[in-house]
């Protein structure tokens, strides 16, 4: 049902843009991200950033200056946690669909900020020395999240180079599933990274 809602809302939100643009293009984009999770948690402390990669599609809508980017992007979130028991890394992977507003300066350099609708498809963790949860599942972290990207990026051509600060707003983990599982682990944890993308226009109007 929560994800109906997000469709609807983002097609709401990118139609009018899309039916008025004076300008339109449809491509590709792909790259890296540096990030890590912060936590609340006593006796567990953010570990070294960690890379993930990105990567989706997006289309784009000007009219006047301003335009609308709507995005579906496969996201890598990993964060690296130590404990005095050892450390480890969870891996969280995300379908995110983004819908960025911003202003472009001459079509060359734009600046754009937008909520971020993430989906989390898998949950997996890497353990480092002797720390052992063998519970640890997806059940752990919600499967909806909400988040907030803004950055700025520079168009040449037919090629896109973006740079966006990404976070998300409340936490990703699931109170309800640790209460309901046996001896649960707590990653009561947040988000955040930097992501570096270059990008393709596969068509551009006009």
């Amino acid at each position: 049902m929560r994800n109906t809602i997000y469709t609807l809302l983002f097609v709401a939100a990118t139609w009018p843009a899309l039916s008025h643009a004076q300008s339109f293009s449809f491509g590709a984009r792909a790259g890296a991200n540096r990030g890590t999770h912060s936590t609340k948690v006593a006796n567990i402390n953010e570990g070294v950033v960690q890379t993930g990669f990105t990567g989706g599609v997006f289309a784009r809508a000007g009219l006047l200056g301003w335009f609308a980017q709507p995005e579906i992007m496969f996201s890598q979130r990993n964060g690296a946690f130590e404990t005095p028991n050892g450390n480890f890394i969870n891996k969280l992977n995300y379908v995110d669909i983004n819908l960025m507003l911003g202003w472009s300066l001459f079509d060359i350099v734009r600046v754009n900020a937008g909520p971020s609708f993430m989906q989390l498809l898998t949950a997996a963790q890497e353990k480092i020395g002797g720390y052992n949860d063998p519970g640890f599942s997806k059940d752990y972290f919600n499967t909806s999240v909400l988040g907030l990207q803004f950055g700025g990026g520079v168009d040449l051509g037919k090629f896109c180079f973006d740079i966006r600060y990404d976070m998300t707003i409340g936490d990703v983990s699931s109170t309800r599933a640790r209460l309901l599982t046996t001896n649960p682990k707590d990653y009561t944890t947040g988000s955040r990274q930097l992501i570096f993308t270059l990008g393709y226009k596969i068509v551009k109007l006009p």
